[in-house]
C-alpha cells in the first residue's frame, strides 16, 4: 500500500524485552498499540461517531518489524497470531457502554493474564504446580510443544522431569493462542511482510572462525536468533534492505485457519517458547535447523549480523565440517545472551545505506524504535560478602549475573532518555499516583525476580493494565514530533491544536516549542485508561499456594534425585525427602515459603500490611522492607541492630538503630489495628530486643500455642491435602 505524497509515513519498530510473568505488562503495551492504530484508521474511513476525517492528521504510521526475547517473544509470536485472528474482538469493563477497553486482543490477555498460573484454583485446570509432566499423563503430537519438526521423535526426551514447573502448561497455552478459525482482512499498517526476530541461547553453539596468517582464531556463538518474515497481517508495502537480505523463514498468516493446527505456525510458536525457556524453572526447548540457514550457501540473502561494520559482510559465515546439513539444537531462555534485541529492529528499520544512522533530528525523523522493557525495578546489589568464596555459592550467582549483564544496555537506555532523539524510546512500568507520588514498585510481577506475578491472577492483570495506561500516557506526552517534521506539516489546517503532545494542560504549557503526537488517539484509544488499583494477596490463597508448591516439590524432588544422582547417595537424599523424616524437605519448603512471602510484605502484595500510617518513624514503604527482613527461613527473631546492617547495603551508612527499635515497637502494639510484629519474651546477648514478623514468628521457644502452630505446619508439610488450622 504505497503512501500518497501527501501523506508522508513513520516507520515504527518494536522492541520487547524478557521480563518472565511481567511479560503481561508488554502484552498490555502491545495491546493498546494496536487499538490506538486501529481507532485511528477507523477515524480516517469515518466510522468514529463526531469525527471529521478531513480534520484530523493525516500522515501514516506502519509497524515493520518486532524483536522480542523470552516474555517479549512471546508477546511477539501470540501478538502476531492475534492480528490475524477474526474473532478478536475487545472486552470492557462496562459490557453496555463500552466505553473503557479491558482488553482489545482477546488471546494476548488469555495467554498472560488468564492461564500462565502457579495455582489455578481448580483440580481440573492445568498450572505450573500440576505433575502431568512426570506422573506418565499421556498426550499427543499436537499437544506437544517440546520440539520443533525435523526432530526424531526418539531425540525427544520421554514424560520426565526437564524443570521445576511444569511446562506442559505452556505447551497448552501455546496450542490455545493458535485456535484460529477464520482470517481477518489485512490491516493498513502492518507490513505486508512482517519481520519477527525472537532470540534463543544455543547451547549447542555454532562454530566460527577468523584466519590469521599465523593461525586460525575459532570460536562458538551461543547467542542465536530465529527470523520469520509474516505475510498477510498487513497491506503496507515497504522494504527493509537488512532483513528482507536476512535469511529467515517464510509463514502465511492465511495458513493459520486452514482446519488443523499447522506445523508452520506451531514451529514458530516453539521458537517463541525455547526463547522463554528459564534455565531450570521452565523446559527447554529443540528447535530442527539446517546449516544452509546460518550461510545462506544455497540463498540469495545471507544471515545479517545487526552490526554497522558488519551487516553488509557475507564473509562471516560458519566453520562448519564438509558434508554438515542437520543442525538440530537445545535452547535455553534467548534473554541470558540477549535480552533486548534492540539492534535487530533498529536495522531492519536502517534504509538503504546500512552502515549509516538513523536520522534522530526531532525536526526530520521519520522512523523509530520504541522498547517495551518491564524489568523488575530497584534490583539491589548483593549484600557485602555475597557470594561467598565456595563453589555452590559463585555457581549460584553466576545465572543471575549473566542475565542482569544481558540486561545492561548504557548506550540504548541513554539514547531513549534524551529527549532530543528522536529515533528510539522506552516504554517501562510506572505508576504515579493522583497526588503525583511515583510508587516504589510500579509492577505487580516484579517480585521473585519475575516469577512473582504466576503467584495471583490479579498481579497479572494489573500489569497488563498498567500497560495499557502507560502506553496511553507515552502516546499522548512522549512519541510526538515539532510542527516542522513533515509527518506533523502535512496536516490539514486548523488540526494541530487539538493534538499538541502532552499529558495534562500543565506538561503542554511547560513546553517551550509544542510537539504534536505521531499516534493521535481516537475512539476508545482516547478514553482515559485508569490507574489500576495496587493488588494484594488473601493469606488464605497464600497458605493453598503453600500446600500446592509442597505437593508439586513432593512429586519433584524424587524424579530429580532418580534422574541425576546415582547409587548410595540418591537412595539417602530420597530418604531425606520423605514427608515422614522431612529434614531437607522442610527447610527447602520454609525457604521457599519465606522468599515468597518477604517479597509479599515488601511490595505491600499480602492483606494486612497496606496501612502504616500510624506508624510515624519511617515512610511506609520502608517500614515494609524492616518488616521484610525480620523474616527468614530459620525463623530466627532479629534485633534492630541486625536490620540496621543489613539495610545498610541499600544506604550509605544505614539507618538509624534506635529508629528502627521505636518503629518495631510500635508495630508490635498498634492500637485498634492488627499487630505486625511480635516481640520475642527473652533478648539477646547485650539485652538486645528480639523481633520477628507476626505471621512468621519462632515455632518453638515462644509459647505452648506457638509450638502447636509448629506441629500443624508440619502436618500439613506431610500431607498437603489435610484440612488443619
Amino acid at each position: 500500500m504505497p503512501q500518497p505524497e501527501d501523506r508522508p509515513e513513520f516507520q515504527l519498530g518494536l522492541t520487547m524485552s524478557g521480563a518472565i510473568s511481567a511479560g503481561a505488562y508488554t502484552a498490555g503495551v502491545f495491546d493498546f498499540l494496536i487499538e490506538a492504530l486501529d481507532q485511528w484508521e477507523l477515524a480516517r474511513e469515518g466510522k468514529i461517531p463526531g469525527v471529521d476525517p478531513a480534520k484530523i492528521p493525516n500522515h501514516f504510521v506502519g509497524l515493520k518489524v518486532i524483536s522480542g526475547a523470552s516474555a517479549g517473544a512471546i508477546t511477539a509470536a501470540v501478538g502476531a497470531v492475534a492480528l490475524a485472528d477474526k474473532n478478536q474482538h475487545p472486552v470492557y469493563f462496562d459490557p453496555e457502554t463500552k466505553l473503557r477497553t479491558k482488553y482489545y486482543l482477546p488471546k494476548l490477555y488469555e495467554t498472560w493474564v488468564v492461564k500462565p498460573t502457579l495455582d489455578a484454583g481448580d483440580p481440573n485446570l492445568p498450572d505450573f504446580l500440576t505433575s502431568t509432566d512426570i506422573d506418565g499423563t499421556p498426550f499427543t503430537d499436537d499437544d506437544d510443544y517440546s520440539a520443533t519438526s525435523g526432530i526424531a521423535k526418539a531425540s525427544q526426551w520421554p514424560a520426565s522431569a526437564v524443570s521445576l514447573l511444569n511446562a506442559r502448561l505452556l505447551d497448552g497455552i501455546a496450542k490455545s493462542a493458535l485456535d484460529v478459525d477464520a482470517v481477518r482482512s489485512p490491516r493498513a499498517f502492518v507490513s505486508a511482510r512482517l519481520h519477527i526476530y525472537l532470540t534463543l541461547t544455543n547451547l549447542r553453539g555454532v562454530p566460527y572462525q577468523v584466519l590469521f596468517e599465523g593461525g586460525d582464531y575459532q570460536m562458538l556463538s551461543h547467542g542465536d536468533r530465529v527470523h520469520y518474515t509474516v505475510a498477510g497481517l498487513g497491506g503496507w508495502q515497504t522494504s527493509s534492505r537488512f532483513s528482507d537480505g536476512d535469511l529467515g523463514r517464510d509463514i502465511d498468516a492465511l495458513s493459520l485457519a486452514d482446519g488443523r493446527p499447522n506445523q508452520q505456525w506451531k514451529d514458530f510458536t516453539i521458537c517463541a517458547l525455547a526463547s522463554a525457556a528459564f534455565p531450570v524453572g521452565l523446559a527447554p526447548r529443540q528447535i530442527y535447523a539446517l546449516s544452509k540457514e546460518y550461510d545462506g550457501a544455497d540463498a540469495g540473502a545471507f544471515r545479517r549480523f545487526p552490526d554497522d561494520a558488519l551487516a553488509e559482510c557475507r564473509q562471516i559465515e560458519p566453520a562448519w565440517s564438509a558434508g554438515f546439513i542437520d543442525f538440530p539444537f537445545m535452547t535455553a531462555d534467548g534473554g541470558t545472551i540477549d535480552n533486548d534485541p534492540f539492534e535487530y529492529a533498529r536495522f531492519a528499520l536502517k534504509p538503504d545505506d546500512l552502515s549509516a544512522r538513523i536520522d534522530f533530528c526531532l525536526k526530520t525523523v521519520d522512523r523509530a524504535v520504541i522498547m517495551i522493557s518491564p524489568f523488575p525495578p530497584n534490583k539491589p546489589p548483593l549484600a557485602a560478602g555475597k557470594p561467598t568464596a565456595d563453589v555452590f555459592s559463585i555457581a549460584a550467582a553466576l545465572v543471575p549475573s549473566l542475565v542482569d549483564q544481558a540486561r545492561f544496555k548504557p548506550s540504548e537506555l541513554a539514547l531513549a532518555a534524551n529527549p532530543d532523539h528522536g529515533s528510539r524510546y522506552l516504554i517501562a512500568p510506572r505508576r504515579v499516583e493522583a497526588d503525583d507520588t511515583v510508587d516504589r514498585y510500579p509492577i505487580a510481577s516484579g517480585l521473585l525476580g519475575g516469577f512473582g506475578g504466576f503467584v495471583a491472577l490479579s498481579f497479572r492483570d494489573h500489569d497488563f493494565q498498567l500497560g495499557r495506561r502507560n502506553c496511553q500516557q507515552f502516546l499522548k506526552g512522549t512519541f510526538a514530533a515539532p510542527a516542522a517534521n513533515k509527518r506533523i506539516a502535512c496536516w490539514p489546517e486548523g488540526v494541530k491544536e487539538n493534538f499538541a503532545a502532552g499529558r495534562t494542560k500543565e506538561e503542554k504549557a511547560d513546553q517551550k516549542e509544542l510537539n504534536y503526537c505521531l499516534l493521535p488517539l481516537f475512539g476508545t484509544a482516547a478514553k482515559v485508561v485508569e490507574l489500576p488499583r495496587w493488588p494484594s494477596m488473601s493469606r488464605r490463597d497464600f497458605d493453598a499456594l503453600q500446600k500446592r508448591i509442597a505437593g508439586r516439590f513432593g512429586a519433584i524432588a524424587p524424579v530429580l534425585l532418580q534422574n541425576n544422582v546415582k547409587g548410595v547417595l540418591g537412595w539417602l537424599l530420597s530418604l531425606a525427602l520423605l514427608p515422614g523424616v522431612g529434614g531437607i524437605r522442610n527447610r527447602a519448603l520454609d525457604f521457599i515459603e519465606a522468599t515468597i512471602l518477604t517479597d509479599l510484605v515488601r511490595r505491600n502484595q499480602i492483606e494486612g500490611v497496606g496501612d502504616l500510617s500510624d506508624v510515624p518513624y519511617f515512610a511506609p514503604d520502608d517500614l515494609r522492607e524492616i518488616l521484610a527482613r525480620l523474616i527468614n527461613w530459620e525463623r530466627k527473631p532479629r534485633s534492630a541492630q541486625d536490620i540496621a546492617e543489613s539495610l545498610a547495603t541499600l544506604q550509605a551508612n544505614g539507618p538509624d538503630e534506635g529508629k528502627i527499635e521505636r518503629a518495631l515497637d510500635a508495630l508490635s502494639a498498634r492500637a485498634g489495628k492488627p499487630n505486625l510484629v511480635w516481640r520475642a519474651p527473652w533478648t539477646a546477648a547485650g539485652g538486645k530486643k528480639l523481633y520477628a514478623f507476626a505471621d512468621w514468628k519462632p515455632g518453638v521457644g515462644g509459647s505452648a500455642s506457638l509450638f502447636v502452630q509448629s506441629v500443624f505446619q508440619k502436618l500439613r508439610r506431610r500431607d498437603p491435602n489435610q484440612n488443619l488450622p
